[in-house]
């Protein structure tokens, strides 16, 4: 009964966007910046300063040299950015790679990758505590990051 219900509830969902597209962009951008959001608090924590162990550290080695040096280049990439948006570590065939997605972009939803961590750059994620200050909001964000190693399974 279940998984009928759910067959009907997708199938009026389809039509719907069909007959409406802008309600579908609409709601695709509503879905990606709760995924978005969710998944970007799911790596932070209180005093984290998580630093990789295992198999996602030797892939950060391999797509990186080092993690120190992935940091830097996430942080490079978060700076420059223009406008909103959001900048993702994701996995994709076994490596590692960073990528800049505007406003309510995912890795998801272009198959970039399969998402391990996220970095929300739109300016209502840093100006009450940072004012216009992306960098030091970036260095902030870099001494809370959690341990994602529960992200990475390949």
């Amino acid at each position: 009964m279940a998984r009928y219900i759910i067959s009907l509830l997708i199938m009026n969902i389809q039509y719907f966007l069909c007959t409406n597209l802008h309600f579908g962009i609409c709601l695709f951008l509503l879905t990606a910046q709760i995924f978005n959001h969710n998944f970007f608090w799911l790596g932070l924590k209180s005093n984290g300063e998580g630093k990789p162990y295992g198999e996602i550290k030797k892939k950060i080695e391999e797509s990186f040299i080092s993690f120190e040096n992935f940091k830097e280049q996430f942080t490079k990439e978060a700076s420059s950015h223009f406008g909103s948006g959001w900048i993702w570590l994701v996995i994709k065939e076994h490596k590692l790679k960073i990528y800049q997605g505007h406003d309510a972009e995912c890795p998801i939803k272009h198959q970039i990758g399969h998402p391990i961590l996220a970095l929300d750059v739109w300016e209502h994620a840093y100006y009450v505590d940072y004012k216009n200050s992306r960098n030091d909001y970036i260095k902030g964000i870099n001494k809370k990051l959690k341990k994602v190693e529960i992200y990475f399974n390949f």
